[in-house]
């Protein structure tokens, strides 16, 4: 049983040495340091609320990934990548979240898998002349964390809040972009070398394509999971399809065509059973739809086709990526080329911006070789189908069509890798699995 009482915790402190200590460490840092002084008393702030509301922390946690901080801030602190001090910081966050809530080991099967991968890193794969250990570690770590989000306890309650806030993450990324644009620190769009702009808020336009497309995804299925909030996901679902065809982003448009196409069904369906109050979504989504195909027709044609290419429809240099990336795994295709490997394979003939393929399967083969992804697909299956065996009935199609989506969209961006894409990712799927249940578990285990 994991249920701390921190109060009493906290009354068996030195308050008095404490708060001298502390006073004199923020007084120097002020005169000497003052950024630091500044990030010690957030972090302070920070610390004391995750002590006495962790679910408040939860819910900041989750909105810091509308921001796409290593865009904002390319560089490092403390001598730290900025993105992995970023992920380490969440982490430290959310443990008094996983003390007062526990963990819960059913869906860690990616995890294990992970571990997996990390074993045939260093027992079998065949390295490139540019890997060591210490990048495969660091890979270990970034990979693993999402996952993490995966075990977490949370009650019903706090679940469901969670699951709104997620689709607010692209709504809340081009309100930070605004705000970024008016101090001139960060553009809110971002015009290409084609000529097509594209909306990008907080983030770059694909980061903001993640976002909107769980954004959307989730819409969905919540529509028809949580009736008592249907309104405000059909808002949200409109926002966040608009946020997601202002990106430009073709890749998780096309992901979510079948879904689309399931839910004109499903309200046609409804609304021809005589329940005439499907008729309102049903023409606000067919106008919402034909205005976004209208106003980025001319963005989608400047992307896909005003530039020659072998493979008539230019995918932004993807064919050239996965062939280069394809080749190099050649040697070692069973164990692959380590974990991380693919972070360091591209030796300058491939355009900088691919540091990685581009393709979540492409680059798991890389990395683990067929052993490798094929354990992590495995796995990801696994919390895919303990998901949907809590879901209702009327739910689970939608959730299929979401995963599938997913999936489709794996084939050209790198959504396990990415901040904006898998934190979201798995955060939703633990909540969904955790909210489905018929009630809160009375046990909060740490380990069961």
């Amino acid at each position: 049983m994991t249920n701390f009482e921190w109060g009493s915790k906290m009354n068996a402190l030195p308050y008095g040495m404490l708060y001298l200590m502390s006073a004199l460490f923020l007084g120097a840092a002020v005169i000497y340091q003052p950024a630091i002084a500044v990030a010690a008393v957030l972090l302070i702030i920070l610390l004391v609320v995750s002590i006495s509301r962790p679910e408040l922390i939860s819910y900041f946690v989750l909105l810091t990934t509308a921001v796409s901080i290593n865009f904002l801030y390319p560089g490092s602190m403390f001598g730290i990548e900025i993105l992995s001090l970023y992920k380490l910081v969440i982490l430290m966050l959310l443990v008094p979240c996983i003390l007062v809530n526990g963990l819960k080991f059913r869906l860690s099967q990616p995890l294990w898998a992970m571990v997996a991968l990390l074993f045939i890193t260093f027992g079998s794969s065949i390295w490139l002349p540019e890997m060591s250990g210490s990048i495969a570690v660091k890979a270990f770590i970034g990979l693993s964390l999402p996952f993490v989000f995966l075990l977490i306890n949370w009650k019903k309650e706090v679940a469901e809040r969670q699951i709104r806030i997620i689709t607010t993450l692209p709504l809340v990324s081009v309100l930070a972009g605004v705000l970024l644009q008016v101090a001139h620190l960060h553009s809110l769009l971002d015009v290409e070398f084609t000529g097509a702009v594209r909306v990008q808020g907080a983030n770059i336009p694909a980061h903001l394509a993640m976002l909107a497309f769980m954004g959307v995804g989730i819409a969905f299925i919540e529509i028809k999971r949580s009736t008592q909030h249907v309104r405000f996901f059909y808002t949200m679902l409109a926002l966040n399809f608009l946020i997601l065809i202002g990106t430009g982003t073709r890749g998780p448009i096309l992901a979510l065509v079948l879904m689309v196409l399931y839910y004109f069904y499903d309200i046609s369906r409804q609304y021809l059973k005589g329940r005439t109050q499907f008729l309102i979504p049903l023409l606000c989504s067919v106008i919402l739809i034909f205005a976004a195909v209208y106003l980025q027709l001319d963005n989608i044609k400047k992307r896909s086709f005003e530039r020659t290419t072998e493979t008539t429809v230019d995918l932004s240099g993807r064919a050239e990526a996965w062939e280069y990336f394809l080749n190099k795994a050649a040697d070692s295709p069973w164990s692959g080329r380590g974990l991380g490997a693919v972070t360091v394979a591209n030796d300058g003939t491939l355009y900088k911006g691919f540091v990685v393929p581009h393709n979540e399967y492409i680059r798991f083969y890389f990395d683990g070789g067929y052993i490798g992804a094929i354990l992590l697909l495995l796995s990801l299956l696994a919390v895919f189908i303990l998901v949907y065996r809590a879901l209702a009935p009327p739910v689970k199609p939608y959730y299929l069509l979401f995963i599938a989506a997913f999936m489709i969209y794996s084939f050209s961006d790198n959504t396990l890798s990415t901040v904006q894409s898998i934190i979201p990712f798995c955060w939703y799927l633990n909540c969904l699995y955790r909210s489905s249940q018929m009630a809160d578990s009375p046990q909060k285990e740490v380990i069961r």
